[in-house]
């Protein structure tokens, strides 16, 4: 009677995956049994027809479609893992692509608004400069002094000279403290 092999019975061809884990299960089993064997102390000759029984037995049983069902499990369970580690992987790679972009995002946005602003300030006409300048905090006050003096001159330009004489007398007499003399409407100099 010839020798039957488990190689041909569990691999079906080179492509045969599932085959190939499942003969490699089957000489791991093996492997397995002649180490116990060994270190129990067995003589070689006891120890090859044991493995020589535990392969026939391998053919003879449903063995076989046990080692093909758990060569499956196993690489399903590899392919499970490496979807697993990948799926991870790629979530942090997306993490991470994500924050730099939301990060170029934010530095361009603010890049954009910049010249945005800059272009605007650049390009705006004299009035709206001056006006810009007139609302502003410190030079608001500068502003403030200047429309009330162009008033006040403005003012002085519609009354007679010794009306506007009287009127800058009596600002030098109050806020500046110097005396002035002033004529009166008769003509006649008082002393302030």
């Amino acid at each position: 009677m010839s020798k039957k092999w488990v190689f041909n019975s569990l691999v079906e061809d080179d492509k045969d995956a599932i085959g190939l884990v499942a003969y490699a299960l089957y000489k791991h089993k093996k492997h397995t049994l002649a180490t116990n064997l060994r270190s129990q102390g067995k003589e070689e000759g006891s120890i090859q027809q044991q493995v020589d029984t535990f392969h026939d037995q391998t053919l003879q049983n449903n063995s076989l479609d046990d080692y093909r069902e758990k060569a499956t499990n196993y690489l399903n369970s590899l392919f499970l893992e490496i979807e697993n580690e990948e799926r991870e992987k790629f979530a942090r790679e997306r993490a991470k692509i994500e924050k730099q972009h939301q990060s170029s995002f934010k530095k361009e946005k603010a890049k954009i608004l910049k010249n945005m602003r800059e272009y605007q300030s650049s390009h705006k006409s004299w009035f709206e400069k001056l006006g810009n300048w007139l609302i502003s905090g410190i030079p608001g006050i500068v502003s403030s002094f200047l429309v009330t003096s162009l008033i006040l001159g403005a003012s002085m330009l519609l009354v007679n000279e010794s009306k506007r004489q009287e009127v800058f007398a009596e600002l030098a007499v109050e806020y500046l403290g110097i005396s002035a003399q002033v004529n009166d409407s008769t003509g006649n100099k008082k002393l302030r």
